[in-house]
């Protein structure tokens, strides 16, 4: 050991640390996952047979199926529609100063900050008034104001990053601005546009605390259905949907990180 590096000895802490969170993170996973394919009709750990019989019942049960409908759609519109509010607000930031801007900026990003439970009860108030309660717009209305605000820093982030020289030099080459930002900034910063409409449906898809306020039985999402299973009928099929949820989340961070680095690739090129 050197006298010189009085840390040397704890340099293992660190690690130890980070290996304990990981595990006390993971260990829900290691129970979940196997009691989706028990063979009993109880929530039992560990399963004393094996079967598929739990996902056969999810993908046979006509409510399951619905949930999941509503859940992909209303993923789908709030990525698209979180990721172009993230877009135009990321911009209106970095491009433009004006009176307020501060303000706005605190205001775009207070749904990071307050509470969902918080956020939900004031969304179910508000479209109480306007008839919005129960209804596929709402939800979708309830889930883009909590996803947004990503999307805004995430894009945020990949316009500091980009040299604004290059767009001032393709306008001062004859391109007009909104040509000049299509050009060159638009591909420089599709990575996190990608990633901000993943990760805006990934949310989308698995939030639960605004799905429990703003929808009715027609409109129930797969995570509110979960929830209402929990409460009134337990059972391992509610263990093999997490199971296929924490699937989705894997394979859609993955392809996120694909995309990332294809699309990084090709803006640099580009470049």
């Amino acid at each position: 050991m050197s006298r010189g590096d009085p840390f040397a000895a704890t340099r293992w802490v660190p690690w130890v640390l980070g290996a304990l969170v990981l595990v006390f993170l993971a260990l829900p996973l290691f129970v979940v996952i196997p009691t989706a394919f028990s063979a009993s009709s109880l929530l039992r750990f560990p399963p004393r047979g094996w079967s598929l019989r739990w996902f056969h019942e999810y993908f046979a049960s006509d409510p399951w199926m619905r949930a999941t409908l509503v859940s992909v759609k209303a993923g789908i519109a709030v990525s698209l529609l979180s990721t172009l509010l993230g877009l135009g607000l990321a911009i209106t930031f970095d491009r433009f100063t004006f009176r307020g801007r501060n303000i706005l900026r605190a205001l775009v990003m207070a749904p990071l900050m307050v509470p969902v439970v918080i956020i939900g009860v004031g969304l179910y108030v508000v479209f109480l008034r306007v008839g919005l309660n129960g209804s596929f717009l709402g939800l979708v209305i309830g889930h883009t104001v909590v996803t947004f605000p990503y999307a805004t820093v995430v894009i945020g982030a990949s316009l500091a990053e980009v040299d604004k020289r290059l767009e001032q030099a393709a306008i001062g080459l004859g391109a007009n601005p909104v040509r000049a930002f299509s050009e060159v900034t638009l591909p420089l910063i599709a990575p996190g546009i990608a990633i901000s409409a993943l990760f805006g449906f990934l949310v989308s898809f698995d939030e639960v605390v605004i799905a429990i306020f703003v929808t009715g039985p027609q409109t129930a999402t797969l995570p509110r259905q979960i929830w209402d299973g929990i409460r009134f009928d337990l059972n391992p099929t509610i263990a093999a949907v997490a199971t296929l949820l924490i699937a989705l989340s894997a394979v859609v961070l993955l392809l996120g990180e694909v995309l990332r680095r294809a699309l990084r690739r090709t803006g640099d090129a580009a470049a």
